[in-house]
């Protein structure tokens, strides 16, 4: 008999440890020899954390899915492990499935019924499994759904470099949520970093994968997001920030597309990992009726130089109204679950966001050799760098500090951390640069990330993470400069 995920066994009282998952995967790779294992490297305290690869098939579309992130959301981890047991073999022979069942094994081995137990008052928490969950963190104490642009984590460079070998078309990261109450069994979303890929992905793809799903299933589904108000739900439905700390925006920075699947923590276990199982097969269907145009998409994305760049936004704007789906009145205020009658509410979608802060795009960035933490974090995403041979001059922008503040940085780990604020003044000038010193192409696949990471006054950059707070003072200059020619 194949084997059963910790959930099935257990009749969906638990969740795997990372030892069950690894078990299983043995147990299912000698009774279904259809993938390979491969190892994006080790956890922060020295687990292995394995990669299922299926199909390999070059000139298709590459799917790489990501489970249990948050390692309190473990329905992902185990509809994969599901997923990779019972998925029939024509999806091996069009694509190319990478399969991480889970991405933070740490965090998923601390283990506690107190995890995410449900508190409907604060609006917080899932139903099941009674045996309990691990945690939102890492075992290090790091929030990976925060961690994409400053990537303090081990997990975070793992999955970098996994990225960059394998250069998913698409991505997808299962989370459950909880928040509003609400009438859908699932919600998700995409990239709102402007551009190709996630303006097809929220238009066309999810609305397809959605209308799919209910006609199979008869699951509902929509696009991720929470009521403003809860007493007046005509207020608006808004999603969530559109910084690239989240793995969503980030892998939109990159040109390339991907889905966040948000589970719905108010039903029960069981039905959020059958909904989860269920979504993923439409998503792979979708990509194999259409994995040609997915595949030119990305790479008009890739190619992508938008000019100016757009380095911080405002908060979400409406793109028109919508009906979401929840109960009646009186059962949404007494959060009931669920609730006594299922009604629609119309009211404007909160989902559009506007750069609030761009700039022009520079040939380069020029940055100081003796910078090895901010050069080492640019290798960490992969951006390309050039180090200079020899003494050169440049035309470039300088920055000059005028203000220097603290703001509070929420959710990004169990430590409290605060970000850095700073403005500058921008002046035309001739620099320098030593042999050793470093520069980045804003021409690259990776140029508007690298820019996002490098301006001073990005709302998600290196400079916001505190990488250069000993270099920052009001009056003094910024030592990395913008180059105007190259």
């Amino acid at each position: 008999m194949k084997p059963l995920t910790v959930a099935e066994q257990s009749g969906y009282r638990a969740t795997s440890r990372h030892a069950d998952v690894l078990a299983f995967i043995e147990e299912l790779r000698a009774a279904r020899p259809v993938f390979r294992i491969e190892s994006m490297g080790r956890s922060g305290r020295g687990q292995e954390m394995p990669v299922l690869v299926f199909g390999e098939r070059p000139g298709k579309p590459v799917v790489l899915v990501i489970a249990n992130i948050h390692a309190g959301e473990v329905e992902g981890k185990e509809a994969l492990l599901m997923l990779a047991r019972d998925l029939p073999e024509k999806y091996f022979e069009q694509l190319t499935l990478l399969f991480i069942p889970n991405y933070n094994p740490d965090g998923n081995d601390l283990i506690d019924p107190k995890n995410r137990a449900l508190d409907l008052k604060n609006l917080e928490g899932q139903i099941g499994p009674e045996g309990g969950v691990g945690t939102r963190y890492t075992g290090e104490g790091i929030n990976l759904n925060r961690d994409y642009m400053k990537m303090e984590a081990v997990e975070s460079r793992n999955l970098s470099k996994l990225q960059a070998k394998w250069r998913p078309h698409l991505t997808v990261d299962s989370h459950t949520t909880d928040g509003s109450v609400h009438g859908y069994a699932l919600t998700y979303d995409t990239s709102h970093i402007p551009g190709a890929p996630s303006g097809y992905v929220h238009g066309k793809m999810l609305p397809d994968v959605s209308r799919r799903l209910e006609k199979r299933t008869g699951l509902k589904t929509f696009f991720y997001g929470n009521f403003v108000d809860e007493a007046d739900l005509s207020k608006g439905w808004a999603t969530y920030p559109h910084l690239p700390r989240y793995g969503s925006h980030y892998r939109g920075l990159t040109g390339r597309m991907d889905i966040l699947l948000e589970t719905y923590s108010y039903i029960s276990f069981k039905d959020r990992v059958f909904t989860t199982y269920e979504i993923l097969k439409d998503i792979f269907d979708y990509t194999l009726d259409h994995g040609a145009e997915m595949m030119k998409i990305c790479a008009e994305g890739e190619a992508a130089r938008p000019d100016p760049v757009a380095i911080a936004y405002g908060p979400p704007r409406p793109i028109g109204d919508c009906e979401i789906l929840a109960w009646d009145m009186e059962s949404q205020l007494a959060r009931k679950i669920p609730g006594r009658e299922p009604k629609t509410y119309r009211m404007p979608h909160l989902a559009e966001f506007v750069p609030s802060k761009s700039v022009p795009r520079p040939a380069a960035y020029l940055v100081p050799k003796a910078l090895k933490t901010l050069i080492e974090k640019l290798e960490h995403h992969g951006i390309r760098i050039d180090r200079l041979t020899a003494s050169r001059a440049f035309d470039a922008e300088v920055d000059q500090v005028q203000t220097v503040s603290k703001a509070p940085s929420p959710d990004c780990g169990s430590m409290k951390r605060e970000e850095t604020v700073v403005t500058v003044t921008r002046a035309a000038g001739r620099v320098t640069a030593e042999a050793g010193d470093v520069l980045v192409p804003a021409d690259q696949t990776l140029g508007t990330l690298a820019a996002y990471l490098l301006e001073p006054e990005s709302d998600d950059g290196l400079v916001r993470w505190g990488f250069l707070d000993g270099a920052i003072r009001p009056g003094e200059r910024l030592p990395v400069v913008r180059v105007t020619r190259a």
